[in-house]
């Protein structure tokens, strides 16, 4: 299964990356359904700059355009986005 990974802001900058292809092989076969959280449990073994930036309170997660919590569950095609946490008044 392949999903399309995007970054914003500071997420983007700390990361060098704007949006990629992920594949979910690894996960898939267990044949359960795969969440938000695996997915950043998955991106977190890239190194600790993935980690820290991932996984940093209030990162914002939308599934498809639709802000999620990390347990909504992904399928073959989907866009997950990242958002570093939001400010503001």
């Amino acid at each position: 299964m392949n999903i399309r990974i995007k970054l914003f802001a500071t997420l983007r900058e700390a990361l060098g990356e704007s949006e990629f292809d992920l594949s979910l092989a690894t996960l898939v076969p267990s044949e359960k359904p795969v969440d938000v959280a695996a997915v950043k449990a998955l991106l977190s073994q890239r190194g600790i700059d993935w980690h820290e930036a991932l996984n940093q309170p209030n990162v914002v997660h939308a599934l498809n355009h639709k802000v999620v919590f990390t347990d909504a569950l992904v399928a073959e095609g989907d866009e997950l986005a990242f958002f570093p946490p939001m400010t503001g008044g």
